[in-house]
Parts: C-alpha cells; structure tokens; sequence
C-alpha cells in the first residue's frame, strides 16, 4: 500500500492539519520547533499495534476530545498484487483504497472502508451494524437529557459483535435499561418498542454482513496492513555496548515509561546489528572460556556484517569488526578500505563524526528490517536524515532515499538544501508554527513561506548555480558574471533588461549573482574568478563598498572589473538613483498608500526628499520614515518598492518610468558593456605578451 493522504488532528501542538497528499518521496521542510517531527511521529499511529498516549493529545482540544477525534488518519492505495489478493478471498468486492485511522476513544486501529457494498447492505434498510448503530444513537439523541444520561450506549459505539449471543444479550439488556429509566416517558418507550421490532426483524441480516465486514478487516490487517518505520538521531548505537544494558531492556510498548524511549530505540539498533552479524547472544557467553573459538565466531560474525552492510553504503567501502571485551562489552571498530585494498582509520565506532555514526545506524537498522523482509512496501518516516553529514555526504544520502522510495514510500523532515531534491506539490510540503498560537499547520504552495522557512528551499533551488561552478564542463564559464550587493539589484537589472527591450545593451549574455551581504562579495568574487569566470563587480557608492574595492584591488581584480553605478562620470548611491526621483516616488507612493492607510500616510512629494538632504534617494526616504517612527510606519523597505516597479515591468504596466528614466539606465548598461570590452582586451594583450615572450 502507499499513502496518498493524511490528516492528523488534536495531536500535540497540531489542531488540524487538514488532508495532505504526499508522493512516494516527500520532505517536510520547517524550522526547528515547527513540528516537522510531530508529523512523522503522528503517522506511526497508524501502525496497528501502536497506541495513543494521552500525554500526545493537543491540550487546547479538550473540549473536541471529549468527543471521539481522529487523531490520525491515512488514505491508502492498494497496488494490483494487493487487489488481487482481496479479490481472491472476497470475490463480490472491488477494493482499490481504504482509510486507517486511529482515534482517542477506541485503542484498536480502525479501517474506512468508503463506499463498498457488502451483499447485505445493498439496499439503504437497517440491514447493517453501522446503519443499526447510527440510527439507534440518532434515535438516543432524541430522548431528553435526564434520561439519556442514564443509558449505557458503549456496546453499539464499538465494533460489530462476533457472534449472536453477544448481539442478543447486549440488544436485551439496552432494551431493559431504557424501558426501566423512561418508564414515565410514554412516547418515548413507544417509539421505542417499534425501533426494537424493527431492530429483531432484520436480526440475522445484521449478524451475517456484519461477520463479512470483519472477516475483509482482519484480512487487512493480518495481510496488508501498512508499516510505518520511525527513525530518528537517537537510534544511533556507540562504539561499546553494553550487552547487559541494551539487550535485556524490553522494547516498544513494554518499556513503560516514554522518557526510556531513546534507550529503547537504540537497543532496537544494536538487535539488528547482531541479526545482520548471525551473532546469538549464546554462542558469545559459550566462547568465552575458549579465545580461539571466540575469535573464530567474532571473524565470521564481522565478515558477514561488513557483507551486508557496503552494498548500501555510499562512498569507500568500510569493515567492520567486532570485539568482545571484558564486562560483556561489544566494540564495533569501523576502518576505510580503499580501491587499492589498503586499511586506515581504524578505530572504535564513537570516534567517527556524528554523521557517520547516524549513516552507519541507520543502514544497520534498514539492512536489517529488509532483510527480515519488514520493510517490504514499508512506509520510512526519517527526522532529519544526514543532517550533521558535509553536503556532499548528504548528497549520497539523498541518493539513497531515492533507491528507498522505489520499493518504499519515504517521508522525511529536513531543513537542509541538500536534502531537497524535489520541487513537486505533495513531495515538497512546508511546516510552519504559529508562535502565538502555538500551532503548526501543512502546506504545499511553498513559495508562500515565511524567509525563514524558505531559506533551505532557495538555496536548494540555486544546486543548479552551484553546480555550473563546480562541474566547468558545462561550458558556461565563457558568460561574464556580475556579482552584485543585494536581491534588489540583481531584480531591477534583469527587469529593466526586459523593460529597455534593447539588443545593443541586453544583459542577456550575462550572468548576474546577488550576494547574501556586503562580507561576501570578496569571496564569492574570488571564488567565481578562480573557476575561470570573467568577473565584475557591481557596487555602492558607500563607504563599505569603496572598502570592497579596495580589497579587490589587493586581490589582483582589475580597475575594470570594479564597477560603480554612475552616469557621465558623477558617482551613484545606489541603482535606484538611476531613475529620477518622480518616476521612483510614483511607485513609492503606490506601493505604501494602502500599506500605510491607517497610520496617516500621503504621498511623497519630490520637494519633502530634497529638503532632507541626506546622499540618494533611499537614505532621504529612510529620513523621513524615521520622522514617522511615532506614527507606526515602521522602517522604509526599498524591497518592497523593487518588487512593485519589477511587478508591474513584467506586466507591462510601467509606463511611470519615463524617458528620462530609460535613458539613464541604458547609460549603466552601457557601462557594463564598456567595462567588459576593456577587461577583454586587457586580457588578450596579456595572452599576446605571453605567447610573443614565448
């Protein structure tokens, strides 16, 4: 079975998640705290043996959770094996997906079968145990109060009985308790009495199809039930393990208590490297008295372990060997192997770095659970798989996920980009908390994110950019780079590119790269002119920036390269100073006069930015933003105007940037272009020189 939907309600810090369509491979992507892992976790409900704790239930729900709630529940779809496995048993039904749900009141999982007919319930009469039991609670629902509180309803709110005596004694015994209480009630035993005839009229019906419906719910769950498989951080297992402490620890629902949760998970761990080993507990306390046979039994045990364990690991193979020390202690000593077959690094697992050990534990745990044929169509929910890894570990990581989800359905939560692989609605999926509220809520527009939520999703979305770096084969190393100081610039020059519409002076050829701040624009200019880029610069007139380009300077960048916004020689702020200052105040205007409504605000005239006599358009305007401090206008936010005039050049609605405007932008193109013809012929009298020298 895969899951195609689910809906999680009244757990822990979510209300209602509303129903969530995943595919076979999806990432939660959330803050820390968002509640990326109550989601998993809240899934494992749906496993058939596990129960709800009432410390999970949502603490500002009680009032909902006097009522019965699903708290956790999963549309599934059956594969074709599956459905011919049905129909093989049941040959009347057409089964193609079912719901599973768990709720507070009931321990049991439940099944939803949707609409299916079962040979007794096809006509719409009181022929079937879910039409007996809502009609009677609806007809119990009519009676007043003080007499409804006194009958026993909990019979008919569980499942159907098992057999006829069971429904008899239960149906006669409800039938007493309501003639006793409502004795003085005349209508109501009335209509009773006439309810109860009805009811022992369609006797036998009731029983045969509700035995039907069992018998198609047990086989779901002896056969086809799903498996949800929860693996987080704390099932890492460490170098020396007790044997005495991890494997006489009861495990799952027998640990009785959940603060002895991560021993038990980690406990889990260590099973399943003996089981890959072929290592009983018994051979190893046989062996003791005896070394030789004891070093026999280890060397055979860590061949068959290391076997198992390398075809799923990614990178140089490692070995893995097992020690038997005094005290019942188990050593797992992890070495490299290299191509050439040469040994190092060995040491005790625990000194590998974290995202080693977290790798290695969980490879243990699915080589074993697959091999033990468990996770066979399982469902892998992963908290932060690989995240303490280098990203090029988390890349192999990632692989591996995509091999799991072929023969498996992953979901997993993540908030690094390099675990990010797939932008499709339903396998990308974001995880956000009200903090007032303290609520988390699911979504698949993701672009619609909080920043902070949206950081791991762009930088995964810019791999692409990283990669044309480091893989230079691609052949995008002959288009110049223009690295500029903020999201803002590199907007505007892409949107005027479009606006001018002008072949001459196109940045189309060109590749234009904000940086995340003005300490990375050294670095990121390094790093691009040392992977063969032709490099320029694109800055300021501040202080800072004048620093940059002394810095740039040092490291050999040529005067070229180093661009300042400027027209006719007289240096710019900023680049919104290449537009006049009506044509840029328009937009100001527009974008703030309903922004600012209710904190008083009007239109900016040209003669209140002059009067302030600060360097640009943007310092005056920040000026007369803080005049306002006491007014709530809050601080003036030059981005929000950059996405106004790049909005409405892409709509064609731009017809407030005048003449005047265009044609002092076409002058920074054309300073752009001046630029990179110097710098080229810079460089090819340098080839030149070199070549005659030769």
């Amino acid at each position: 079975m895969r899951l195609r939907k689910f809906r999680v309600k009244a757990f822990r810090c979510i209300h209602d998640s509303g129903d969530i369509t995943v595919g076979d491979l999806a990432a939660f992507v959330g803050r820390n705290e968002s509640g990326k892992t109550t989601i998993l976790q809240a899934l494992t409900l749906l496993n058939k043996d596990e129960i709800a704790s009432d410390l999970d239930l949502c603490d500002e729900m009680v009032e909902e959770l006097k009522s019965e709630v699903r708290l956790a529940e999963g549309e599934f779809q059956l594969n074709e094996n599956e459905m011919n496995m049905v129909k093989e048993k049941f040959p009347n039904i057409e089964l193609s997906k079912i719901k599973i749900f768990r709720t507070n009141k009931e321990q049991e999982i439940q099944y939803d079968l949707g609409d299916i007919e079962f040979e007794h319930e096809k006509n719409t009469g009181l022929k079937s145990w879910k039409n007996l039991t809502m009609d009677l609670l609806d007809f119990v629902d009519t009676i007043p109060n003080h007499i409804k509180q006194k009958l026993d309803t909990r019979f008919f709110e569980g499942g159907a009985p098992n057999n006829k005596e069971i429904f008899k004694t239960n149906l006669i015994a409800f039938n007493n308790n309501i003639l006793n209480v409502a004795s003085q009630e005349h209508q109501v035993t009335s209509d009773w009495k006439e309810f109860y005839d009805k009811i022992m009229g369609n006797f036998d019906n009731i029983l045969i199809n509700s035995m039907e419906r069992n018998e198609l719910e047990k086989f779901l769950k002896d056969n086809l039930h799903p498996r949800f498989v929860y693996f987080s951080d704390y099932k890492k297992i460490l170098g020396n393990i007790n044997l005495n402490e991890y494997l006489t620890s009861p495990t799952g629902s027998e640990a009785g208590g959940i603060e002895y949760l991560e021993e038990f998970d980690r406990s889990e761990t260590v099973r399943n490297l003996l089981y890959l080993a072929e290592l009983e507990l018994r051979d190893l306390e046989e062996c003791q008295s005896s070394p030789s046979k004891l070093i026999k039994l280890l060397n055979t045990a860590s061949r068959k372990l290391t076997d198992r364990l390398n075809p799923s690991w990614k990178g140089e193979p490692i070995h893995v060997e097992l020690r038997f020390n005094p005290g019942n202690i188990l050593s797992v000593v992890i070495s490299d192997v290299h191509k050439d077959g040469m040994i190092t690094n060995t040491g005790l697992l625990n000194r590998r770095a974290e995202g080693f050990k977290w790798t290695f534990s969980f490879i243990v745990n699915f080589a074993a659970e697959t091999q033990k044929a468990e996770l066979k169509e399982a469902i892998l929910l992963l908290d932060e798989p690989a995240r303490n890894l280098h990203p090029t570990q988390q890349l192999g990581i990632a692989d591996l996920l995509k091999n799991l989800a072929g023969s498996n359905q992953v979901l997993y939560a993540t908030h690094s980009p390099f675990m990010i692989f797939d932008y499709t609605p339903g396998n990308l999926l974001v995880v956000e908390l009200d903090r007032k509220k303290h609520l988390s809520r699911i979504f698949y527009d993701y672009w619609k994110a909080d920043d902070a939520t949206l950081t791991p999703i762009l930088y995964g979305l810019s791999k692409g950019l990283v990669d044309s770096i480091i893989h230079r084969e691609i052949g995008i190393n002959s288009r110049p780079v223009i690295i500029v100081e903020t999201m803002s610039d590199t907007m505007y020059l892409n949107a005027f590119d479009k606006f001018l519409q002008d072949p001459n002076i196109s940045m189309n050829p060109l590749n234009v790269v904000p940086t995340h701040n003005k300490n990375s624009v050294l670095p990121l200019s390094l790093f691009y002119r040392n992977h063969d880029y032709n490099t320029f610069i694109l800055l300021d007139n501040d202080y800072e920036s004048k620093q940059i380009a002394d810095e740039l300077k040092v490291n050999k960048f040529s005067d070229a390269q180093t661009i300042f916004f400027e027209i006719e020689g007289k240096l710019l702020p900023s680049i919104e100073d290449y537009m006049i200052i009506e044509d840029y105040l328009y937009a100001v205007n527009q974008t703030y006069e309903i922004k600012l409504r209710r904190q008083g605000f009007s239109n900016i005239t040209k003669e209140q930015v002059l009067f302030q006599g600060k360097n640009g358009i943007i310092e005056n305007l920040k000026a007369i933003w803080d005049e306002h401090g006491e007014d709530d206008w809050g601080e003036f936010e030059k981005e929000e105007v950059c996405r106004y005039i790049c909005g409405k050049i892409a709509l064609g609605e731009a017809s407030f940037l005048t003449t005047k405007t265009k044609d002092r932008i076409r002058g920074l193109y054309r300073l752009i272009a001046e630029r990179i013809r110097q710098y080229q012929n810079i460089t090819s009298n340098e080839v030149t020189k070199t070549n005659y020298g030769k």
